[in-house]
């Protein structure tokens, strides 16, 4: 396998900005040969341990080819319900679905669709998730949409359900629970060699003081309606290690791709001297903690660059080679002209990208 990166386009400046500082979290996907964008949230001031405030956006860009093959964005004559980022994004034949998220308030429950109906983007309410839930894990199989894990209110979740997309309004099924609470986690639905199954690889969660980024492999099983545990991430001959935050797509016939993701190190270090702050007996002690948690964030080199594929029959990792660049996390892939794109995400604590990327694969 031999993979390509190219940047394809940057997201547009808001009609309130003259300047685009990046985005994570959005609404992603493609439908009817248009891309669309949409919500995402930065920080457009001072970086969060600085007291920079998290900003949440409801702006609709859509990306469509011109007659003149050329492309060219051009803005949603509306805009989300609400300012959000990070729901589950899937690209659909209904349209892009877009299942709960996070706004200033916290967890969301929203489900709904956007879709195009000849020029004309228009969103579709689905019935809301049976829990306000943030960064879960979706994929769909044929007219079965999935969602698994996520944050809500108290912290990670097991929840498992689904959706039948030709009939929405029946309402959302509750699956059996996932072994495990998680939240930021990669999903995509393969053949196993038997049957289709819905895949989640890695997340975290947290476990005491310190979250822990996992390292299993689960799918559910449709015909037992029942989890199993499929892998590891681990590459032969080395050791398992955690991802979390990345993203991924189900490749070829029995192949789920993983593009890069948090493997836990410096976001542990975050949280310990957050701890440690909180501890602190002086302020001396407090600002010499804040000062260490500072310095790291700022001296962050960026996340995993590394592509995985994990082959559903053999249930092995292998490593596919390597993102171009800073490796984008908190947001979406999704096929587009046999193409993997990849828009915005958080390349850095903190720091948003707004760059639109595109992946070619190809075969040796």
């Amino acid at each position: 396998m031999q993979l390509e990166w190219e940047k394809l386009e940057e997201i547009p400046v808001t009609n309130k900005n003259a300047f685009q500082h990046g985005l994570a979290g959005l609404v992603a996907g493609v439908h009817h040969n248009r891309l669309v964008l949409a919500g995402g949230s930065n920080f457009e001031g001072a970086m969060p341990w600085e007291g920079g405030r998290k900003l949440y956006h409801d702006t609709v860009f859509t990306w469509k080819q011109k007659a003149n093959a050329a492309f060219s964005w051009e803005h949603a004559n509306w805009q989300l319900p609400e300012p959000m980022a990070y729901s589950a994004c899937v690209s659909t034949e209904k349209g892009i679905v877009s299942l709960g998220g996070e706004t200033g308030d916290g967890p969301a429950a929203r489900a709904f669709c956007l879709s195009f109906e000849e020029d004309e983007l228009k969103m579709t309410d689905y019935p809301q998730l049976p829990e306000a839930l943030a960064s879960s894990a979706a994929a769909a199989h044929g007219t079965t949409l999935y969602l698994a894990g996520g944050m809500g209110v108290t912290g990670e979740t097991s929840h498992f359900f689904s959706l039948n997309l030709q009939a929405p309004e029946a309402g959302w099924q509750k699956l059996p629970d996932l072994p495990v609470r998680l939240s930021h986690a990669v999903a995509a639905c393969q053949h196993d060699g038997t049957e289709t199954c819905f895949y989640i690889l890695g997340g975290r969660c947290r476990a005491g003081a310190t979250s822990k980024f996992l390292s299993a492999i689960w799918k559910y099983v449709p015909s037992k309606n029942e989890w199993q545990k499929t892998g590891e991430l681990q590459v032969e001959g080395e050791a398992p290690f955690g991802l979390s935050a990345g993203t991924g797509l189900a490749y070829g016939s029995d192949s789920i791709l993983l593009f890069g993701g948090d493997t836990g190190e410096a976001f542990n270090q975050t949280e310990r001297l957050i701890n440690a702050v909180a501890l602190a007996d002086t302020p001396e002690e407090k600002d010499h903690f804040l000062k260490l948690k500072e310095n790291h964030l700022t001296s962050h080199k960026g996340f995993c660059t590394a592509v995985f594929c994990f082959n559903t029959r053999s249930g092995k990792l292998s490593r596919a080679g390597d993102m171009a660049g800073m490796t984008p996390v908190t947001t979406t892939a999704f096929w587009w002209n046999e193409s993997v794109i990849i828009p915005g995400g958080e390349i850095r604590p903190g720091m948003r990208s707004a760059e639109v990327i595109r992946g070619i694969i190809r075969q040796e």
